[in-house]
């Protein structure tokens, strides 16, 4: 059974120490700055013999599943998609308190968030563009098969329709384990709605490797705000390649319908636009705003469990023809 780390933080001191141990060549390390922290893991960048470095430690989750993902983040840099490239991985690091231990490649820049704060509007819609070709790419990188469900990265069912059966289930159990509040039938009219219509479009559907978490802080710029590279590669699995183009829906086009323009005409000029991708979309946009729904709950963010919410009422209402995309851009 695979171990879960602990909760406790590491320090930027302690993390240096251990990078240092892990990678003999790149010493003396010391630390610069914090990068961030998220809900799983917390980041430092590190000056190296080598030249800037990221550590980052896990807090919480899954070890091997970490670990399946690392590895299919090196598989999808090493086939030329714009992301950090991995140096280095210890599933326990002494001096990082026994924790899961990452070491990349530092890009210093800044993320198209505070870049669409500073730069034009023009060099705004080249870093969508720029975004939407490398997603193009990361979705050609060859999978033998839709993933599990556990990592979503080793071979699982073998139609998009038997994935998205399994996660209804996993949904049903969910909700029935923790009561959302919800009291229209939105929620079952909604798991019975994304496993009709995930029936009707998966003979079309082709699996490949997804980001899943596609927005603005994620997108790396240089320093003048020109596109980089894509961050965060922690939720990359084999699905529905067309699953990642939720997020930027929600999160980055709303209300920037020239974003969402620029975005598409840099995935076309990368290869094939997906086949019968609206309703494939919708699958994709109930998918995440069921999940969402329950996650949102979970964790008392009601301000997100609301917005969920309407969006989930708005998609059920249409029969998933009112997904999340803009209407007009494609």
């Amino acid at each position: 059974m695979s171990q879960l780390v602990g909760v406790d933080e590491p320090t930027a001191e302690r993390v240096a120490t251990a990078v240092e141990q892990l990678m003999p060549d790149t010493g003396p390390v010391r630390p610069v700055s914090v990068l961030r922290k998220g809900r799983s893991h917390a980041s430092w960048v590190l000056d190296s013999a080598v030249g800037p470095l990221v550590g980052k430690v896990l807090l919480c989750g899954d070890r091997d599943v970490v670990r399946r993902r690392i590895a299919e983040h090196q598989r999808v840099w090493e086939c030329g998609v714009p992301v950090p490239r991995v140096l280095g991985v210890t599933r326990s690091s002494p001096a990082a308190g026994g924790r899961l231990l990452i070491v990349s490649q530092y890009r210093s820049g800044q993320d198209a968030q505070d870049a669409a704060a500073t730069v034009s509007a023009t060099a705004v819609e080249e870093v969508m563009r720029a975004t939407g070709a490398a997603l193009n790419q990361l979705h050609q990188v060859p999978v033998p098969a839709f993933g599990d469900q556990a990592s979503g990265l080793f071979p699982g069912p073998r139609t998009w329709s038997a994935v998205v059966d399994a996660r209804v289930e996993l949904l049903h159990s969910a909700y029935r384990d923790h009561d959302p509040g919800v009291s229209d039938g939105v929620i079952e009219a909604g798991l019975t709605l994304l496993a009709e219509l995930a029936t009707e479009v998966s003979p079309v559907v082709r699996a490949g490797t997804a980001h899943l978490d596609l927005y603005l802080p994620n997108i790396l710029c240089d320093p003048d705000g020109r596109f980089l590279m894509l961050l965060d590669m922690e939720h990359l699995r084999w699905v529905d390649p067309v699953m990642d183009f939720v997020k930027p829906a929600m999160w980055m086009f709303d209300g920037q319908p020239g974003w969402a323009e620029a975005f598409v005409d840099g995935y076309r000029s990368a290869g094939a636009w997906p086949d019968r991708w609206s309703q494939r979309l919708a699958v994709a946009s109930g998918w995440e705003l069921l999940t969402g729904v329950d996650y949102w709950s979970r964790v008392r963010d009601t301000a997100m469990r609301e917005d969920y919410l309407r969006r989930l009422r708005a998609w059920v209402r249409s029969d998933g023809a009112g997904h999340v995309w803009p209407q007009g851009v494609r």
